[in-house]
């Protein structure tokens, strides 16, 4: 079965006047931004935007020219992506700006946003996902524990923002994983003159937010017509927190969420994403167990799970997962020691938080096998 590679190497050379961005588009340019353009691409505006294809063949020679992976899950075929998209006509001369990497340990941020400016003068902002730096991960702890928020939100408020100010033109805005919760909080967040000229939105398997307040929104229903969320059938991490139903199913040949989660696991006929008409039933067990799981939290639970991840994340002494494979015994003594030493109220918090969620997890199961399973708007209702 074709994936995203396909689509690039049969359909890269028809330029985007001809052909007019697509979902399709979307799902490579995601993938390929987890390559770090910004060690090539200024993050300041007021620079001189390279082509595509001239930041990429400058990024693979600074990488030795050879594929090597991003991380420990972020492998090399996305290397290989981003070379096979420079390489042709529909992405080589997508003019790119202002590439940010905005990284900080406390409070954990990592945030990365580039600006794309295609041809046919539409603009898109990308914004990526975790990725290998256990910052990231943390953020994502953040993310989904804190009711204040990740600094990443604000950020991408502004960066959309500064995007508005200095071009005219039609936006497009998308991410995946964290990259497609971000994108939507920057765009339901900004200034109704901004939300005007975004033209689409897409969030690419990425969590919803802490309630499901926001789709009462007059700001959510005005997007909607041009809100675009993707997930694969057996979703686990689009699943997080309190999503919307408004999603379109995309299959996957991943056999669980996590792996699906893996852009390049989506399937594509010629062209076109392969949808579905609906998830599968783990994809409904998984939207069950965080529905509930995280609805159930205590603030003291929040807080020991916050303390024990960041304990131990600052434990292992690594900056990102590759690090902690290359270095896993002083990685996994550093970490075991930091759990070990957490105190005997933070222990049994995080045990009792297990055995909520083991039973989370059961319930559901039986919930979706006696057809019980209750959608977004069932659960609002």
């Amino acid at each position: 079965m074709a994936n995203v590679s396909d689509y690039i190497k049969n359909y890269g050379n028809i330029s985007f006047n001809e052909k007019p961005f697509c979902d399709e588009d979307n799902v490579a340019m995601c993938m390929s931004f987890y390559m770090p353009l910004d060690k090539v691409v200024s993050p300041s505006f007021d620079e001189e935007p390279k082509t595509f294809g001239m930041a990429s063949r400058e990024l693979f020679a600074l990488r030795g020219s050879k594929h090597k992976p991003v991380g420990l899950v972020l492998v090399k075929e996305i290397s290989r992506l981003l070379m096979d998209m420079a390489a042709r006509k529909r992405f080589a001369e997508v003019k790119v700006i202002a590439c940010t990497d905005n990284f900080n340990k406390k409070p954990a941020v990592q945030f990365n946003a580039g600006t794309f400016l295609l041809p046919n003068g539409d603009i898109v902002v990308l914004f990526r996902g975790t990725d290998d730096t256990l910052t990231g991960w943390k953020e994502d702890v953040d993310m989904l524990a804190s009711d204040n928020g990740i600094p990443s939100e604000q950020l991408s408020v502004d960066y959309l923002a500064e995007v508005a100010k200095r071009y005219d033109g039609d936006i497009i805005v998308c991410g995946h994983s964290k990259g497609g919760y971000v994108a939507q909080y920057a765009v339901l967040n900004s200034p109704k003159e901004i939300r005007d000229r975004v033209k689409l939105l897409y969030n690419n398997d990425g969590p919803g937010f802490k309630n499901y307040d926001y789709l009462g929104s007059d700001v959510y229903k005005e997007m909607l017509p041009r809100y675009k969320h993707f997930i694969p059938q057996s979703s686990f991490i689009g699943m997080m927190m309190m999503h919307d139903d408004d999603y379109t199913v995309v299959k996957s040949s991943g056999l669980i969420g996590p792996i699906q989660h893996d852009l390049r696991t989506w399937q594509f006929k010629d062209d076109k994403l392969i949808t579905l008409k609906d998830t599968s039933a783990l994809g409904k067990v998984n939207d069950l167990v965080f529905h509930d799981l995280i609805r159930g939290l205590s603030e003291e639970q929040i807080d020991a799970v916050e303390t024990a991840v960041g304990a131990v994340i600052e434990a292992t002494g690594q900056r990102g997962l590759l690090d902690v494979k290359e270095n896993l015994i002083e990685a996994v003594k550093g970490g075991y020691f930091a759990a070990k030493g957490l105190d005997d109220e933070t222990k049994s918090i995080l045990k009792d938080t297990a055995k909520s969620a083991g039973k989370h997890i059961k319930d559901a199961a039986i919930a979706v096998k006696n057809g019980e399973f209750k959608t977004v708007k069932q659960r609002i209702e």
